[in-house]
């Protein structure tokens, strides 16, 4: 059964800041804390939320198992307190057409660059311009089974939170990814796809804390800004 868990860092931890700065850091921790030898299975998705002034940041994975304490401990200062896990087919069971939702999505919206050669798809690359990033979402609502509501001034209820370049060291070479946080409104037109979507993640480089959507009650987003399950 499908596992979605969140963990509180504290960003008082000098250790735990360390593992934070780094993508590939993040990566090699949340892998360490499943089941490296687990054959088979979704791919695990995570999103690190950062705090702000000081408050604690947020760690959310969806995994075929809970994240393994002791790893997490030695990894982030995290203790038990901190992890709080939950079976996510109930809350996804729950889905149905025309419910609205607040969302947040880290994505790596990428685009093909047009190819010379007949046939073959160009370079693919990061999108970095914002209005671009809102349209590649756009794309990608069609086929993850929801929409986003149009408000007074006839846009969608979508912002891009976050728009950034991020580069990390991977075996010895620098990878280079385009980030966008989007927060806003969605509507379910397609409950089964939207399940899809929140199971195996949206867009590219899910392995490094891209592509999980999350959804909370629109009353508790709007109250208080949080944007997870």
């Amino acid at each position: 059964m499908t596992q979605f868990t969140r963990i509180m860092v504290d960003a008082r931890s000098r250790h735990a800041r360390w593992a934070m700065a780094s993508l590939e850091r993040q990566h090699a921790i949340i892998a360490k804390s499943l089941d490296p030898n687990r054959v088979g299975g979704r791919r695990s998705l995570w999103r690190l939320d950062k705090g702000r002034g000081g408050a604690s940041s947020r760690l959310y994975v969806v995994s075929d198992a809970v994240p393994d304490i002791r790893v997490l401990h030695d990894e982030l200062d995290v203790g038990p307190s901190d992890l709080a896990s939950c079976a996510y087919e109930p809350f996804l069971d729950r889905l149905s057409i025309g419910q609205e939702w607040g969302f947040r999505l880290r994505a790596n919206p990428t685009k093909s660059l047009p190819s010379a050669e007949r046939g073959r798809r160009g370079r693919r690359v990061g999108i970095s311009r914002i209005d671009e990033q809102l349209q590649w979402l756009q794309r990608k609502t069609r086929e993850c089974g929801f929409h986003m509501p149009i408000n007074r001034l006839e846009l969608p209820e979508v912002v891009v939170k976050d728009s950034q370049t991020i580069d990390f060291t991977r075996q010895g070479s620098t990878v280079t990814l385009t980030s966008a946080v989007y927060d806003g409104v969605l509507v379910v037109d397609d409950p089964e796809l939207l399940r899809t979507a929140l199971l195996d993640g949206i867009g590219r480089a899910k392995g490094y804390g891209f592509g999980l959507l999350t959804l909370v009650p629109l009353a508790d987003d709007y109250r208080t800004g949080n944007s997870a399950l």
